[in-house]
């Protein structure tokens, strides 16, 4: 081959691997990307950047394990591209759910590159997930430190990424609101950031700043759906408060029932993919035959609808209550079955009709029995969308914090992977011991 051959084959391969680097950015699924990836790789194998390109692609195509198999490739070759394939295996190992794998990757790098403030987030967020988080979210707070001392320019980006991180692994109000503040105004918030300090705001009751933002966000784009969604809650809310002190009502009545609370959980498990809904689909994945076989199928939106709101609606729409007698099946200690809609809608309505016949049922309390041993004792979502054990002349059981962490658990038990971050695992268990 002539040097003119040799400098042409040179200019393809370039050529390729630079196409392929646009297309990624673009269309990161495109298959034309894993062509031209693939080709850089046939001619020069040892091309890092060529792998690292293949393997992004696979990795933004769902297909997790053949890109870490190609990272751990790069990653073995020990060469300039090694701190780059240590955080591609952190990422793919999280979207694994390999929490443990994710934390050795994101350490390797830190240790190959110690003053990357992007490193330092990154070993934040992975040690949250592995349970760490007082030390997690102190990395986060070092990480914004880092940057605005090392790359000032970046300091918006950073103050997003750490508010976006205590969002998604759960971090109570106290640390998530500042961090998410500052990141507002740093005008550098996603709006899933700038929504969540909205629900935050309205969750204390702060209506003026919630509206404040949810009307500055909408200026900017009228056709977001759940920011008008929330600015209406807002005035509602505002309404309803200002209506019930008139009739004596506090805030701290409202508060009790634990309403804004319970929505403002649950729009953030349903951004995270960890909602009821979510947990109920991994459920099925692993449910003992025993159990799948005592399932009824699925309620129509039509039966659903006067179900409850907190959890009996998507209980009913996955599988429509159980017959009575099979609750044993579930292994819970307890014949509990799941209830159908129209029991769940016939219970509440006798209750309405004659409530000195169920006395351990406050009078307008929040409530949802959603399983029941056909005894008289059932399991019952109620305020703050707590799961307990409610049976006649005994103090209700605390079983859960929400019906989603209920069926999670049930994921575990029965092997599945339970998805919940590590936070909320935490919580979970606390919640239980500090109820008993």
């Amino acid at each position: 081959m002539t040097n003119h051959q040799l400098d042409n084959q040179r200019d393809a391969i370039e050529h390729n691997l630079d196409l392929g680097w646009e297309l990624l950015s673009a269309q990161p699924t495109h298959p034309k990307v894993g062509e031209l990836a693939a080709q850089v790789i046939a001619a020069q194998p040892e091309r890092s950047s060529a792998s690292l390109l293949l393997g992004l692609h696979l990795e933004a195509s769902g297909r997790l394990e053949e890109a870490k198999r190609v990272f751990l490739q790069v990653a073995g070759r020990r060469d300039n591209h090694f701190v780059t394939a240590a955080q591609c295996l952190r990422h793919v190992s999280f979207g694994l759910r390999d929490h443990a794998e994710a934390l050795r990757w994101a350490d390797v790098a830190i240790k190959e590159e110690p003053e990357s403030w992007g490193n330092v987030m990154e070993l934040g967020s992975a040690m949250a997930e592995n349970g760490d988080l007082d030390h997690a979210w102190q990395r986060l707070d070092d990480a914004v430190a880092m940057c605005a001392r090392t790359s000032p320019d970046d300091l918006p980006v950073a103050l997003a990424q750490r508010a976006g991180y205590l969002l998604s692994n759960f971090a109570p109000l106290e640390r998530f609101m500042p961090a998410a503040e500052e990141a507002i105004r740093a005008d550098a918030a996603s709006p899933w950031v700038a929504l969540m300090l909205g629900w935050s705001y309205l969750v204390q009751y702060r209506f003026d700043e919630a509206e404040e933002l949810t009307l500055r966000i909408l200026r900017i784009d009228p056709t977001e759906e759940l920011f008008q969604t929330l600015l209406e809650t807002t005035r509602t809310v505002r309404g309803v408060v200002d209506d019930a002190a008139e009739e004596g009502i506090t805030i701290d009545d409202i508060r009790r029932s634990g309403v804004l609370e319970t929505t403002w959980r649950l729009l953030r498990e349903r951004e995270l993919g960890i909602d009821l809904d979510s947990a109920l689909v991994a459920l099925e994945e692993v449910l003992p035959a025993e159990v799948r076989a005592t399932l009824s199928p699925p309620a129509s939106p039509e039966q659903t609808e006067e179900a409850g709101a907190l959890a009996g609606e998507s209980l009913a729409l996955w599988h429509d209550g159980q017959r009575p007698g099979v609750g044993d099946t579930w292994g819970l200690g307890g014949p509990f079955r799941l209830m159908t809609a129209a029991e769940m809608i016939a219970l509440e309505d006798a209750i309405d009709a004659d409530a000195s016949a169920y006395p351990g049922w406050p009078e307008n309390d929040v409530r949802e029995a959603v399983m029941t041993d056909d005894a008289g004792d059932y399991l019952v979502v109620v305020s703050f969308g707590a799961v307990v054990k409610r049976r006649a002349g005994q103090p209700d059981e605390p079983l859960a914090p929400s019906m989603g962490d209920w069926v999670w658990a049930q994921v575990a038990r029965f092997g599945g992977a339970d998805q919940r971050p590590a936070s909320l695992r935490i919580a979970a268990a606390d919640f239980l011991e500090s109820q008993g």
